[in-house]
């Protein structure tokens, strides 16, 4: 039997410099699960510039964690905050953690000071069938996730430089004018 649906669980969708929409232009979403039934992803470079202890304090508790920074994860479950923790590979073991308790990312992140972590408000989620629909008609370039990137960037200058990398083309386009009145 043909397998007739690719899985891209562990990817970054990167928005089309052509998609203008308000809650997705310019983001870079690390896609944790895709399967013929939906999709569900965090988009990782919208921090709101406001750690856990600040969005909660619950999170006091844990003095490592609540220094953790939050980010806008998607526009589905704003209620929610989910916890990841990573290491990028520095001794050659990448592994990477998602939803995690407050419990077990201070746990973590106290055994292993190189370790990273983020927070997510809410989520991406695509129902049967959309994201494919969607990155068929250009709204997504989809790459294979890379936890490095995820560090290496600001959150503010991850879009623009995983869509260089993958198309230097975008490279030569110009910046925009900051004024564009028409002259009459």
């Amino acid at each position: 039997m043909k397998k007739n649906y690719e899985d891209r669980s562990w990817s970054f969708l990167i928005a089309s410099p052509s998609f203008e929409d308000p809650v997705f232009e310019e983001s870079v979403i690390l896609l944790l699960e895709d399967t013929k039934e939906g999709s569900i992803g965090v988009i990782i470079n919208l921090p709101l510039e406001k750690t856990l202890g600040e969005i909660d304090d619950e999170f006091l508790k844990y003095p490592i964690l609540s220094q953790v920074e939050v980010f806008d994860g998607g526009p589905v479950a704003k209620n929610r905050v989910s916890i990841a923790v990573w290491t990028d590979g520095q001794d050659g073991i990448n592994d990477f953690s998602f939803g995690l308790t407050a419990e077990k990312a201070e746990k973590m992140l106290s055994k292993n000071p190189s370790a990273k972590a983020a927070a997510f408000v809410g989520y991406s989620g695509w129902e049967e069938n959309q994201l494919n629909t969607e990155i068929a008609e250009g709204t997504w370039l989809v790459i294979p996730a890379d936890l490095e990137s995820i560090s290496q960037f600001d959150p503010f200058e991850l879009w623009e430089e995983l869509l260089i990398s993958q198309n230097p083309i975008y490279q030569k386009f110009p910046e925009p004018p900051e004024n564009s009145e028409n002259e009459n």
